[in-house]
């Protein structure tokens, strides 16, 4: 048992949470104790026992309760584990644990242990898991250009038209900067950009919209019909591609 790891009490939480049918304090003190020792391997033999009922109520323990607070080890490697042990039925629970531990004590993908979940994604995952992986990541990380970035690149997502597929479903100026990034990568492919474009214009909101907008005037795309009123400076447009901190600047002027 690795003396540096620690869990959170089942008990420092609201009674309110602890009566619900979700919810089991000795459920709870069990998993704790495969966490504490790191028994991936007792944790999953442990989980595979049990009936249907009890099962979500693990994955709901596990999902809201434990993985959003371990440390990032301790995260790791139980993400990684569960995935390998069943992505099917973990997928969902690690991915809604990690949003919240991006709130409760803060999330990286920069880890060793996110190499593996890499690897594994990359190797024996399926492409619903990895595209399940990375919409999760995209609204975890929507403002973190170096950590999608890092992401797309361990997850080998290296094609403009590879990445574009993903952040059309982004949110975030991270997300936007990305896919400007991407449809530079495929300017030659006019249809596509302007296929890009309807998409954002159809999303409805105003960063989406004013992609769009941008996007036009940059690369020249007069098959895209909207009411624009965007204008922009040859010097501005310029800005757009130097950098993350020029793209939010211009963004945010429009």
């Amino acid at each position: 048992m690795k003396g540096e790891t620690r869990v959170v009490s089942p008990f420092l939480f609201s009674s309110s949470m602890g009566e619900s049918k979700y919810y089991h304090p000795a459920m709870e003190a069990r998993l704790a104790a495969y966490f504490e020792a790191m028994d991936w391997q007792g944790l999953a033999a442990y989980l595979d026992g049990l009936s249907n009922k009890d099962f979500r109520m693990a994955g709901n323990i596990l999902g809201e309760r434990l993985m959003p607070r371990v440390e990032a080890h301790v995260f790791w490697g139980a993400f990684h584990a569960l995935l390998a042990c069943h992505s099917k039925a973990f997928l969902g629970t690690m991915l809604k644990a990690a949003a919240l531990r991006k709130q409760v004590a803060g999330f990286t993908l920069r880890h060793g242990g996110f190499l593996l979940v890499a690897g594994f994604l990359n190797g024996q995952g399926t492409e619903v898991d990895r595209a399940k992986f990375v919409r999760a990541m995209l609204a975890i990380f929507g403002e973190e250009v170096e950590e999608l970035d890092y992401m797309f690149n361990c997850l080998q997502v290296d094609s403009g038209r590879g990445r574009m597929e993903f952040l059309l479903h982004g949110q975030g100026t991270a997300c936007a900067y990305l896919l400007f990034q991407s449809m530079r990568q495929v300017e030659h492919d006019r249809d596509l950009l302007a296929r890009c474009c309807r998409v954002l214009m159809k999303r409805g909101d105003a960063l989406s919209f004013n992609l769009a907008s941008v996007a036009k005037v940059y690369f020249d795309l007069p098959q895209v019909k909207g009411t624009f009123s965007l204008s922009l400076s040859p010097f501005q447009l310029g800005w757009l591609e130097t950098s993350f901190e020029n793209f939010k600047k211009v963004m945010q002027g429009i």
